[in-house]
């Protein structure tokens, strides 16, 4: 008797349990807001990556060409004067921009390479760091030292700029880029610092 009343209360709601799933089943309004939320995270994450990678990349090929600039600028100088050193630092900030020049480290030196072989700074140049001092040695690429007993002059563009991304969700820190780039003296065989 008593399961006959737990079957009688119970069928009622099993008939509608049925019909709430029967009319679920074909209705599909609301599964575009729940697929938008679950996509959502992943196209965003997959946004701020995109823009932050190719920020990085226009940074790395900006600081390449100012390294370029910098030791062409440089090694087409007979003899270099303030204001000339001047003009060659201001045009670093020319090729980095619309980037933070705060943020780059510049430095031209002038590498005079001796008889024996030993590559000394002769002169050091520098914006946002610390120049190189006179007399210092310097590790030179063995393929731009000369032949025993024979001298050469070198001008050595660095550039280092510290990229902090401006979404630190994917990074955090900040990325270190740099390049460098070694040129003979197009004009005589050195390039005297004056004065």
């Amino acid at each position: 008797m008593q399961s006959s009343r737990i079957a009688q209360w119970f069928k009622p709601l099993a008939q509608r349990l049925r019909a709430f799933s029967r009319d679920g089943a074909s209705d599909i309004r609301g599964v575009s807001a729940i697929e938008f939320a679950l996509i959502l995270p992943v196209m965003m994450t997959l946004l701020f990556a995109g823009a932050e990678t190719t920020t990085g990349l226009q940074i790395q090929r900006k600081v390449t060409n100012t390294a370029r600039a910098l030791s062409d600028l440089s090694s087409q100088q007979a003899t270099m004067s303030n204001a000339e050193r001047d003009n060659i630092l201001n045009a670093a900030a020319d090729v980095l921009a619309p980037f933070a020049f705060a943020n780059a480290k510049i430095i031209v030196t002038g590498i005079q390479i001796d008889i024996l072989g030993v590559a000394r700074v002769e002169w050091s140049e520098a914006r946002n760091t610390t120049a190189y001092a006179k007399g210092k040695i310097m590790s030179v690429p063995l393929d731009l030292k000369p032949l025993i007993g024979t001298t050469r002059f070198l001008v050595f563009a660095e550039v280092k700029y510290n990229y902090v991304p401006a979404v630190a969700y994917l990074i955090s820190g900040s990325i270190n880029i740099a390049d460098q780039l070694y040129t003979f003296p197009r004009v005589g065989d050195t390039v005297t610092r004056t004065p």
